[in-house]
């Protein structure tokens, strides 16, 4: 199993017992590359993507077409907070888990927590 397989199966496994109801897109082109959608609703989803090759990996959270929150290791590791997504807050390298109840945090704080896809 690769490592994408690997990070594949713990963020899907951790998303689908944290947010039961989610959808999954998942996009993976040559055992290189990993893109995965997870729906909350048709407005809200969290875009997911690593490279295996360059080590880059994302985790955005998208409300309307916009990244409202995440986290990424461009340049560094940094979190872009849902007060200010355009900011880049320096921090480690956060572990799935956190990022699955980050996500849940966030989704509460804008009042999406609840919401069923339509």
């Amino acid at each position: 199993m690769s490592s994408l397989d690997v990070l594949r199966d713990e963020l899907c496994d951790l998303f689908k017992k944290q947010f039961p109801d989610v959808e999954f897109i998942i996009n993976e082109r040559r055992s290189a590359t990993l893109e995965i959608r997870i729906f909350f609703t048709s407005e809200v989803f969290m875009e997911s993507y690593f490279n295996a090759i360059t080590g880059k990996k994302s985790f955005a959270l998208v409300e309307s077409g916009k990244r409202i929150w995440g986290y990424d290791n461009y340049r560094y590791w940094h979190h872009h907070p849902v007060e200010n997504p355009e900011s880049h807050v320096a921090c480690n390298e956060p572990s799935l888990k956190k990022i699955v109840d980050d996500v849940q945090t966030v989704l509460a704080k804008i009042g999406r927590l609840n919401e069923k896809k339509r």
